[in-house]
């Protein structure tokens, strides 16, 4: 039927009219061919695609046109077909028998989108993101010279090392616990023990301090033996905390004097004995914070000589010397039930105030006995403990001189027997 139509349209009006029909459908192909999304702006290359094959299109028709007049089968076939609607509801147009072409790819989104991949790399260093690792570089170049200070040494770390380090002694000093009185004197870290030491050598007028050898530690805790104490002069055994000993400890060898120094506390276990061994030797005990001895016993070759920094009390004790033995602490000083050995020379004691019990004093010995208060009208003590009194000597109970018979238990009686004791004010 559309064959004769061309026919009949071509006998009536001429070939002019025929080439225009033509030129017509094939606008309308074309119109056909294009992106079935009509909301959507074509790209240029698009555009271009689609008026190559309009101009083909055209081309075909012209060559169609000049050639055989009759239309063939595809040319009456490719009738344009109505597609399904599209989901946003337009319609999508395609020529029969041909594919659709490929969706154009979604217009760009107009923010800036993070890059995950670059962000994930950064983060999974070790030390941040490269802004972080900037900043770093930066502050180190601020920070010191990491090299030793001048001075320093690992033999000097070692040193100080030793003085932190808590010893159980068996009857040997370890050889680096021991140190010299320089090198004490220089490092702080021994600061407990150095200044107890000072505080010796300007207190003490019995007892001048020289040069001493020493073996210093954190802790120190002696064990029942004997020790070798090789100086020149004096031994110096000192813990910057706690010093502790249990049985009969005793020192032997050129040392002419032995002194333990407790930066912190001193401690004796009951039972237990101090013993120097040594004709002529002095044996001195020092702690810092309060002591408390009970059921223990002290001996020396010359002078025995026990203190604290802070109160000193002492309990069903012995002491042994030649010389002199002196008790001294800086607040109060309880003697209980103490026994001195016969033919001793010089008992001194010294304190804030004194408080005696159960004591009896040789009667070969002169008692020096130093309060802050001194005696009641310048040579009594107290009697009774009724009768104590802060800064005063008080003979609390059983005090005796030359033997328990002698008892000293008011003016009179301390005038009959106790003449070779002396009391006064702490210079």
């Amino acid at each position: 039927m559309s064959n004769d139509l061309i026919i009949k349209w071509k006998k009536r009006y001429g070939s002019p009219c025929i080439f225009f029909l033509i030129a017509v459908l094939s606008l309308a192909f074309s119109s056909f061919a294009q992106d079935p999304e009509s909301n959507k702006k074509p790209t240029a290359e698009s555009t271009d695609s689609k008026k190559e094959k309009s101009d083909e299109s055209e081309s075909d028709s012209g060559d169609e046109a000049s050639g055989d007049n009759e239309p063939t089968d595809d040319s009456t076939n490719s009738t344009p077909v109505e597609s399904d609607q599209s989901p946003s509801g337009g319609e999508n147009a395609a020529p029969a028998g041909t594919s659709p072409s490929a969706p154009t790819s979604p217009p760009s989104i107009s923010f800036a989108v993070p890059d995950v991949a670059g962000k994930a790399f950064d983060v999974k260093r070790d030390s941040g993101t490269l802004e972080d690792l900037d900043k770093l570089s930066r502050v180190e170049g601020l920070l010191p010279d990491s090299n030793p200070p001048s001075g320093f040494s690992e033999e000097i770390l070692n040193r100080d090392i030793s003085l932190l380090t808590n010893h159980m002694l068996f009857g040997v000093f370890p050889a680096s616990a021991r140190f010299e009185q320089s090198e004490l004197d220089a490092n702080d870290l021994a600061l407990d023990v150095t200044s107890v030491w000072d505080h010796l050598s300007t207190a003490t007028d019995s007892f001048p301090l020289v040069s001493y050898s020493s073996v210093v530690g954190r802790n120190l805790s002696l064990t029942e033996g004997t020790y070798e104490v090789a100086s020149e002069n004096a031994f110096l055994l000192g813990a910057t905390s706690d010093l502790s000993y249990s049985g009969e400890v005793s020192f032997s060898g050129s040392a002419s004097r032995v002194v333990l120094i407790g930066g912190n506390y001193v401690s004796a276990a009951a039972g237990s004995k101090l013993k120097l061994d040594a004709a002529l030797a002095d044996l001195v005990v020092v702690s810092r914070s309060d002591w408390s001895v009970s059921d223990a016993a002290f001996a020396a070759g010359s002078k025995l000589y026990l203190r604290s920094l802070s109160d000193l009390t002492l309990v069903n004790v012995d002491f042994t010397a030649t010389d002199l033995v002196r008790l001294e602490a800086l607040m109060d000083l309880s003697l209980d039930s103490a026994r001195f050995s016969a033919g001793l020379r010089e008992i001194q004691m010294r304190a804030t105030t004194i408080d005696l019990s159960n004591v009896d004093f040789p009667s070969s010995s002169i008692v020096d006995l130093h309060t802050m208060k001194g005696g009641g009208d310048g040579k009594y003590p107290t009697f009774g403990s009724a009768n104590r009194a802060y800064g005063r000597v008080n003979f609390l109970r059983n005090i005796s001189y030359g033997g328990k018979a002698n008892l000293l238990q008011d003016r009179s009686s301390f005038d009959l027997h106790g003449t070779n004791i002396k009391i006064s004010k702490l210079p």
